[in-house]
């Protein structure tokens, strides 16, 4: 099988409990950022008498007084242990308040190799730097219809790496198709429910040509015309070619998937067995067809034969 690698998230959550007797409020609470992007979270007071308030962090930390808000930027998050704390400190009591924070990566699908009707195919989820692992599911989907659903009972609160595998068969009517990985992190009623999802992946199924279609046994008249259509489906699409023999009123032309044979003004030389071969790179069919030729210069052509042969002869 040909494993297809879809890497999905790096993803850490920090989630604290808040002090209601605390006088800060943080908007918003908690935040979902993208790995590299800006955030900004305000924290602010309704109390005025105060020593200072501020943020501790090891990025956008500050301490200002006589303000009742303060601001916590960071122009590139990539600290996936950031913590960044609020503080109010007042001669009576101080107080801090943490937001929830949740960093996660973008996601990408990348192929090693082909899907090949028939046989199976592994995609493979991979997540990385995930906590709490218990609380991850992952799903995926064939177009808008589920195949696979997994959860993992680890209890472990550290970030971690976890791969989800998906076994795939493809058949040529999954062609057109998508499949997509779902990574949802459900952190309860105290924090966000996080869910991500990879890019289509969209499937392409390589198949050798079907049996030749739309190819028959024609019988015609001296001077009349027929076509003779050779049809298959396959992926890549195929290729078509003819053995007959050569005449110079017989034409070949190919136009959307399908190959004809144009005969016109048809003669006894037009007579005969006409094979049709459909190919691309995963194999090749064919298809042989009798013309008949039914009139007068059908005996031309028999005695114009003999002449032939007896002068061989002599």
């Amino acid at each position: 099988s040909f494993p297809i690698i879809i890497v999905l998230f790096s993803l850490l959550s920090q989630l604290h409990g808040v002090n209601t007797s605390c006088p800060l409020e943080l908007s918003p609470p908690r935040v979902v950022v993208k790995y590299g992007d800006p955030v900004t979270i305000s924290c602010m007071t309704w109390k005025r008498d105060h020593d200072g308030m501020g943020w501790e962090a090891p990025q956008g930390g500050k301490s200002i007084s006589n303000v009742t808000s303060s601001n916590w930027t960071v122009d590139s998050l990539t600290e996936w242990d950031m913590s960044p704390i609020c503080f109010f400190a007042s001669h009576y009591k101080g107080c801090t308040i943490t937001p929830g924070l949740v960093l996660y990566k973008t996601i990408s699908i990348r192929s090693s190799g082909d899907l090949k009707e028939g046989e199976e195919t592994v995609f493979t989820c991979d997540i990385v730097d995930v906590a709490p692992l218990q609380n991850l599911s992952v799903t995926w989907f064939k177009g808008d219809t589920i195949i696979h659903r997994e959860t993992f009972n680890d209890s472990t609160k550290e970030p971690v790496s976890q791969s989800s595998i998906l076994q795939f068969t493809p058949t040529r009517e999954d062609s057109g198709s998508t499949i997509t990985c779902e990574a949802r992190l459900d952190l309860g009623p105290v924090g966000p429910d996080l869910k991500v999802s990879s890019e289509e992946y969209a499937v392409t199924v390589f198949y050798p040509p079907s049996q030749i279609v739309e190819l028959e046994d024609s019988e015609i008249e001296v001077g009349s015309d027929v076509w003779l259509k050779c049809s298959s489906v396959g992926n890549p699409r195929p290729k078509y070619s003819w053995t007959y023999y050569r005449t110079g009123n017989v034409e070949e032309e190919s136009e959307d998937g399908v190959s004809r044979l144009i005969i016109s003004n048809a003669t006894a030389y037009n007579g005969g067995s006409y094979t049709c071969r459909a190919s691309n790179v995963k194999g090749s069919v064919y298809k042989t067809v009798v013309v008949t030729v039914n009139g007068k210069q059908q005996e031309t052509r028999s005695v114009f034969i003999k002449i032939c042969l007896l002068r061989e002869i002599q």
